[in-house]
């Protein structure tokens, strides 16, 4: 009797295993297999990812700290290359500025010609008017006159004229919100080193690793700086007809610093950079902390006067890049479930989402309860937010990354 039992169990067993190898083998439960690996890899679980990457990377970058500015790295001169005052410098003692007039300067830069000449008194100074500007590119540079009349913005002029009035003199050009706090004679005594020798220029640098055209500095006549303006009249129209619609970058693009630097990017053997802080520079989305480092040569004031509304939208862009990414990731999984999702009476797959759901959905159903009694109590607090979690779980997500990375 026993030895019947023991044969039909084993039997049993047998068929047991034999149909759960035939269920493994199925492609029904392939197929629900499969579902639920490809479940990790939903849109929700990819979002959550990124989401979790640019909280990283925002933090990260906040705690990065600023470009140093290595003091040693400019020397002092010695006393006999300052007595022979230009002879000595392959960049000559000039000074190059330039607005409107100098009768009309605004007040917070009233004082800037006067700190240059004070803190440099064997330069030569040149202050560049609007008038002056155009005489210099009719007298010696008559090619691109047509040209230069033909800039629709008053800043595209100022611009095109700081490098011909470089080119042909040689010397410093500095923004009119620029301030020396000591003489930049190791600057001049640097590019004068061997290992320069190759070197034409001197342009600084932007925290966003780019170059500017509101510093720079050149011996007369480079062969770099005399090609880039050449290259001028081929840039008046860069977003061929848009210009109108976007004038900030028109003018980044025709003869601002974004101009200089893709040319300049193409030559850099032949030029020599100064790091945002030997410049004090102010960081774009730190303006208020700003403070010149120890050792730089200059400190900067508040300029952008020519800036318009683009400005400001690309400035806001270039402060908050993680908070756009998320901003638009969030708003195109939106526009997917309202226009594209529930149009078609398909829903995303994100079975790992609604299975989780319903188990919630099913504890709240059987579990717990509104208290009555003590509508404040903890136990109604728990019971909302677990609810709030359970039902916008996501876009409580998203609502969240958006704010710590504001």
């Amino acid at each position: 009797m026993n030895e019947e039992k023991s044969n039909l169990l084993q039997k049993s067993n047998g068929r047991q295993a034999s149909f759960n190898v035939a269920l493994s083998q199925s492609p029904r439960h392939q197929q629900h297999t499969s579902k639920k690996k490809k479940s990790l890899l939903t849109i929700h679980n990819i979002i959550y990812i990124c989401g979790i990457y640019l909280l990283y990377s925002k933090i990260k970058s906040r705690c990065t700290p600023p470009k140093t500015f290595e003091l040693d790295d400019y020397p002092t001169p010695p006393s006999e290359s300052v007595d022979n005052n230009n002879e000595s410098y392959r960049i000559p003692k000039i000074i190059h500025q330039s607005y409107k007039s100098e009768a009309t300067l605004p007040l917070e830069w009233s004082d800037t010609p006067t700190r240059w000449k004070e803190l440099h008194p064997t330069y030569k100074y040149m202050f560049w008017s609007d008038d002056d500007n155009r005489k210099l590119i009719e007298q010696y540079y008559p090619w691109f006159l047509d040209t230069y009349d033909s800039y629709p913005a008053p800043i595209q002029r100022a611009d095109a004229a700081r490098y011909f009035a470089v080119l042909h003199h040689g010397g410093i050009y500095a923004d009119m919100d620029i301030l020396p706090i000591r003489n930049v004679d190791p600057l001049l005594y640097k590019f004068n080193l061997h290992e320069n020798t190759d070197k034409q220029m001197l342009v600084a640098e932007t925290y966003n690793l780019g170059l500017t055209n509101a510093l720079f500095a050149s011996i007369p006549n480079s062969t770099v700086l005399h090609d880039f303006v050449r290259e001028l009249p081929s840039h008046t129209k860069p977003l061929h007809g848009f210009e109108l619609f976007i004038p900030h970058f028109a003018v980044l693009l025709s003869t601002g610093p974004t101009r200089l630097w893709i040319y300049l990017n193409k030559h850099r053997e032949t030029i020599l950079t100064l790091n945002p802080a030997g410049w004090g520079q102010c960081h774009q989305c730190k303006q208020k902390q700003c403070v010149p480092q120890e050792g730089s040569f200059f400190e900067t004031r508040k300029g952008g006067s020519w800036h318009k509304w683009d400005t400001r939208i690309m400035n806001f862009i270039f402060c908050h890049v993680h908070f756009c990414i998320w901003s638009g990731l969030c708003g195109l999984l939106w526009l997917y479930y309202n226009f594209i999702a529930n149009k078609n009476g398909k829903m995303l797959d994100n079975s790992h989402d609604l299975e989780e759901q319903r188990e919630m959905n099913d504890v709240t159903g059987k579990k717990r309860k509104w208290n009555t009694s003590n509508i404040g109590s903890l136990e109604n607090a728990t019971f909302l937010l677990r609810i709030l979690v359970s039902q916008y779980r996501f876009p409580l997500y998203c609502g969240v990354i958006l704010i710590l990375v504001l």
